[in-house]
């Protein structure tokens, strides 16, 4: 998923069950539009595999503000 989608992805929470997992994934890019298409992306893939879903939330930060 890393080099497909140009992310950085960590297991933070849940190690201790098969069941369920707690990710981040993060991604960087120059241009908000660019991120905004690659997240979508990458929300799309994970939607289509074969675990669920069942929480997401975008953040986006801007460190030149």
């Amino acid at each position: 998923m890393t080099r497909q989608h140009g992310a950085s992805f960590a297991e933070v929470g849940h190690q201790d069950l098969w069941q369920r997992s707690r990710v981040v994934v993060a991604l960087a890019a120059s241009d908000a539009k660019i991120l905004d298409e690659r997240i979508d992306r990458l929300k799309e893939y994970l939607d289509s595999q074969e675990w669920v879903v069942t929480w997401s939330d975008r953040q986006v930060v801007d460190v030149d503000a």
